[in-house]
């Protein structure tokens, strides 16, 4: 806007004030005017009336000076009305050239208006591009103070378009154990002493940190597909020097080390050292969402299968119909047990199941592979709960080697020579399990077993038997477990669970004949010679865990459990050996956030 359409509007507003003022001198004096001349007639008709009654002499000239009186004032109301009425017509005018000026002014304020159109288009343009401008600073202002927490206290760092997220805890753990077993905080539920044995007679108190973990996380996308690798270790190693005495210099251990690619499609490939797809999960078939009892002991309770081992997964999610079905090829190991039955001529031939390794792992016993574990798994999860079947394919295999020709002598007859064989056995094994949240997600059920050639998937760790030819029989073990984990709170959780293991008779094992008489006499582990094969291990575990802080720092918990377990074994002649197991065990752990 210009000078001149200010100055057109303090016309505008001139005119209207002149207007409001002749129309109040119009009406005013008139209205005043009005009562002063009724109140003038009033007073002559007031005075006429209170003279006193006119003499007939007197009466002509009083009515004479009435008469003059009344003429002068109508000459002055005469003059007065003619004054009045020039003023009007002089207002009037005044009026009619103000209104000429209004007019005047209107008609030009619309042409300017109409010149600077384009201007105020111009202008309101700028004013609404700023509008959008202030909108989009405040969304950005507000997205900055959203950020604002995680700046100045970062879950992740960020890294050449990854996320890199640090975890994992420190523990402060102890236990006590009525039956010594000399192990760490991994308890080994298959090697606990039988009654009779001496360390069944001396309990184990211990106390460690080696079960602190700590992970590393990395997150990153290459267009849709998201890429996930991660790395967990602690400190349960027995490397080489490893000792309790004055240093206490355990080795660290890798437990899991994979990567992981998520196609949009709901196709995951995974490969490294990961969690058995044996393992239960608590949602679908993928790492990180593995169901495991959350007790204390490094080692699982009895009866939850699992295996942390290298491994090539693939799997599917149709989420229309909440399934995933998957697959994996893994690592794979064989633990054969040869029973008394067995020939020493049969057993010292035997190659493949049992074998030292080499170089840096010449303290570690290998069994010569012929092809991996193929494990298959396909995970319902309705809105009640996750559910899962499985299935596993193994290859076992030993060699017996080839022996010389043996003369005869006057005593025993010629042996020939026989050429060494392999022996390859196919078996497999089948298992399912069901999580079922129930009084409103506070409680939930669990339940999990499998059957078949499982045996090193779980604890009693038995998958073939040498029978007395050499060859191998699988061993169709049966491994089971149930209980409950609630949540009474948001820092309580609380969990029972009962589980068992059995082992049937296998030909040479569980056999009837088998002479336990020295099971029954005390001895050392060294010189213990007890027979005994396993029937079952049975266990039961109820325990805790309070968070005592969760925040910005991290979160602090303390847990407890007990765990009770029986270790029971097939009769022969004599009476058949058994274990009992207390455990109790505390940690504090620390999370990093």
């Amino acid at each position: 806007m210009n000078k001149d359409f200010y100055v057109l509007a303090g016309a505008l507003a001139l005119g209207a004030g002149c207007m409001a003022q002749i129309a109040s001198s119009q009406i005013g004096p008139s209205a005043k005017q009005a009562p002063k001349k009724a109140g003038t007639s009033t007073t002559l008709t007031r005075q006429h009336r209170s003279n006193p009654a006119l003499s007939p002499a007197a009466s002509t000239e009083e009515l004479d000076q009435i008469k003059q009186t009344i003429a002068d004032q109508r000459k002055e109301e005469q003059q007065r009305f003619d004054l009045l009425k020039q003023q009007n017509q002089q207002l009037s005018e005044q009026l009619k050239a103000t209104q000429d000026n209004l007019t005047v002014a209107e008609q030009k304020i619309g042409r300017l208006a109409t010149e600077e159109d384009p201007q105020i288009t111009k202008l309101e343009s700028a004013v609404a591009a700023i509008k959008s401008t202030q909108v989009a600073t405040t969304g950005y202002i507000e997205h900055e103070k959203k950020l604002q927490p995680e700046r100045e206290h970062p879950t992740a760092l960020r890294y050449k378009g990854i996320t890199i997220t640090p975890g994992g805890f420190l523990a402060a753990e102890a236990l006590y154990r009525t039956h010594a077993e000399n192990a760490d905080i991994g308890t080994s539920w298959n090697s606990i002493p039988y009654d009779t044995q001496t360390m069944a007679h001396l309990g184990e108190f211990r106390m460690t940190a080696r079960q602190s973990r700590l992970t590393l996380r990395t997150d990153g996308a290459v267009g849709a597909t998201k890429l996930t690798g991660y790395y967990e270790l602690d400190f349960l190693g027995t490397g080489y020097g490893a000792s309790e005495t004055q240093t206490s210099g355990w080795s660290d251990r890798v437990r899991q080390l994979w990567g992981r690619a998520q196609l949009p499609s709901g196709w995951t490939f995974t490969g490294g050292q990961m969690w058995s797809l044996m393992t239960t999960n608590r949602i679908g078939a993928e790492n990180l969402a593995e169901f495991l009892v959350p007790m204390v002991d490094g080692t699982q309770l009895l009866g939850n299968d699992y295996a942390r081992q290298n491994a090539i997964r693939l799997s599917k999610s149709f989420d229309n119909y909440k399934i995933t079905a998957a697959f994996s090829a893994e690592n794979s190991a064989t633990v054969g047990v040869t029973p008394s039955n067995v020939p020493s001529s049969v057993s010292s031939i035997i190659s493949g199941l049992s074998t030292t390794g080499t170089s840096a792992l010449s303290n570690t016993t290998y069994s010569t592979n012929v092809a991996p574990d193929l494990i298959a798994k396909v995970a319902f999860d309705p809105t009640f709960g996750h559910f899962e079947i499985r299935a596993i394919g193994r290859t076992f295999r030993d060699r017996l080697n080839s022996t010389a020709a043996v003369a005869a002598t006057p005593t025993t007859p010629a042996i020939p020579a026989t050429p060494g064989q392999n022996d390859t056995v196919l078996d497999g094994g089948l298992g399912g399990a069901a999580i079922v949240p129930v009084f409103t997600k506070k409680v939930s059920y669990v339940v999990e077993g499998n059957w078949g050639a499982i045996g090193r998937y779980g604890a009693t760790s038995t998958d073939v038997v040498v029978k007395p030819n050499g060859q191998l029989s699988p061993e169709k073990s049966i491994h089971g477990l149930t209980g409950f984990e609630t949540h009474p709170t948001s820092r309580l959780d609380s969990y029972v669970f009962a589980s068992d293991e059995y082992l049937p008779r296998n030909h040479g094992y569980g056999l009837r004949t088998i002479n336990t008489s020295a099971c029954n006499v005390e001895a050392t582990v060294a010189t213990y010679s007890c027979a005994a094969n396993v029937r079952n291990l049975a266990a039961a575990t109820v325990g805790f865990w309070y968070r005592i802080y969760k925040g910005n720092a991290g979160m602090v918990q303390y847990g407890g459990d007990w765990a009770y377990m029986t270790k029971n074994t097939w009769s022969g002649v004599g009476r058949a050996p058994k274990g009992v197991e207390n455990v109790f065990e505390t940690s504090l752990r620390y999370y990093l956030p």
